[in-house]
């Protein structure tokens, strides 16, 4: 699913304008995989909205401070901000609006619940902030009450394109598809922009087995908006439908570039190479699948256990694992703000920036692990950092206390044979030149040693 950013949330409240963010709770209940359509502003201008620069000084100057905590993630000091503004002007119903969206941030429903029924008291005739009420409730699981709002909103406003789809989408949770459809179309004929109402008239008409028309739409909303996760899937959907499993497996792989970390894309795709044959990509799907569902488990302890360290240690290993570098640096990094000195972080976090390409803080985290403990993973990445700037003296050095003994470090000898040699150190040169052939020698032995034994001549009759 897509969401707001809170900066575009707070940005959209300030302006006056309805919300946009989406709702799981609602897509759970509706037992179907696309996005749940936005919340979307009206074209006309709506009684209560103010812009920002229409407020008095004070009344700007906390609604400022409101949208700044909001974007720190500070919701609490949002929220008294917003009380103080509604202290001064309590008839202003885009105050309360506002603050609802805030306490929905902050998990306190009913007091979101509250506030949007106070805007509505102060302004009954606004038909986005009906709407508004009505996402939320929808989003708490609360269709039948939801449904009641968007009939609100759309009998003030016959083409509420948000109202609609949003209505739309509770007949698809009732399992009413053809009225799904027929509240889609009406929102497409009032906004043919309206990339999410084309998704999901495609989803509609999917389980109306009209897949013709289906997949019409759904290219109409990949036209729209070429980045719509949710919709490459649902393309993918269709295209099973009808059989088509190359072109699924192209829907589903551009859905899983877009979102990786969703395994609902992973598993479709996964069933649609099995139907080509493609056995071998089909079991890789299928492990994949395996790792993100222990990285949501990871996830929701993490969650759990916010300043557990040893739980955001595993999470980082786990995605370091799947090659989801910056996350892992991100998890390594706030085990370090609970624990500044802890080495396995340090090391851990060393070993991702080296594979993000980030050689100098891979080298500073290295450094600062040493500081700590002689560790020997420290060691020898750090020796493999100076022999990548060409200082074989210091990589050798790591080599060395870490005790490795491999093909790095015979081509850090190698490397410090050519800087001799360069500058007239014959000698030194081949004693270098001579190690670096023993370790090479010493590790070909145990490969030849337990090589397959020679076929027996054929010929030879004891």
């Amino acid at each position: 699913m897509r969401h707001l950013a809170l900066t575009g949330l707070m940005a959209t409240l300030l302006a006056g304008c309805g919300g946009s963010d989406k709702g799981d709770a609602a897509a759970k209940t509706a037992g179907i995989p696309l996005a749940i359509a936005s919340a979307k502003q009206s074209e006309t201008p709506v009684k209560v909205t103010k812009k920002l620069d229409e407020y008095p000084a004070e009344i700007r100057a906390l609604l400022q401070r409101a949208n700044a905590a909001v974007v720190a993630g500070r919701n609490a000091v949002a929220i008294e901000s917003l009380c103080q503004a509604i202290g001064q002007t309590p008839e202003d119903a885009s105050l309360f609006r506002m603050r609802a969206d805030v306490y929905k941030l902050q998990g306190e429903n009913a007091s979101a619940r509250a506030d949007f029924s106070t805007a509505l008291r102060l302004a009954p005739n606004d038909p986005d902030l009906w709407n508004n009420r009505g996402y939320f409730l929808m989003s708490q699981g609360l269709t039948a009450e939801a449904l009641s709002d968007f009939n609100r909103a759309i009998q003030l406003q016959p083409a509420h394109s948000a109202a609609l789809n949003n209505r739309g989408l509770v007949h698809l949770a009732n399992q009413k598809m053809e009225d799904a459809e027929a509240d889609f179309t009406k929102a497409i004929d009032a906004d043919q922009k309206f990339v999410d109402a084309w998704n999901n008239r495609a989803f509609a008409r999917l389980k109306l087995n009209r897949l013709a028309p289906a997949m019409d739409d759904i290219r109409q909303a990949l036209r729209l908006d070429e980045r719509y996760a949710t919709a490459w899937n649902n393309c993918g959907l269709i295209a099973v439908r009808q059989e088509n499993w190359e072109e699924a497996v192209r829907a589903f792989s551009r859905a899983i570039e877009l979102e990786p970390l969703d395994s609902r894309w992973l598993g479709h795709r996964r069933e649609a190479l099995l139907k080509l044959g493609r056995y071998e990509e089909s079991q890789a799907d299928a492990a994949r699948v395996l790792w993100l569902e222990e990285l949501k488990r990871l996830s929701a302890a993490a969650q759990q256990s916010p300043r557990g360290t040893e739980v955001w240690l595993q999470r980082g290993s786990h995605l370091m694992a799947g090659r989801e570098f910056g996350a892992a640096a991100q998890d390594f990094t706030r085990v370090l703000l609970l624990q500044p000195k802890n080495a396995d972080a340090l090391a851990a976090r060393a070993r991702a920036w080296v594979a993000m390409g980030d050689r100098d803080r891979a080298m500073a985290d290295c450094d600062s692990c040493l500081a700590i403990r002689a560790d020997k993973d420290a060691l020898s990445l750090r020796g493999d950092l100076w022999l990548q700037r060409e200082d074989p003296d210091r990589a050798l050095a790591d080599y060395e206390a870490a005790e490795r003994f491999d093909e790095q470090v015979a081509l850090a000898y190698d490397q410090r044979a050519a800087a001799y040699a360069k500058s007239g150190k014959s000698a030194e040169a081949a004693a270098d030149r001579t190690r670096a052939a023993g370790i090479r020698s010493a590790l070909a032995a145990p490969a030849a040693a337990t090589a397959a034994p020679a076929a027996a001549d054929p010929s030879f009759n004891p």
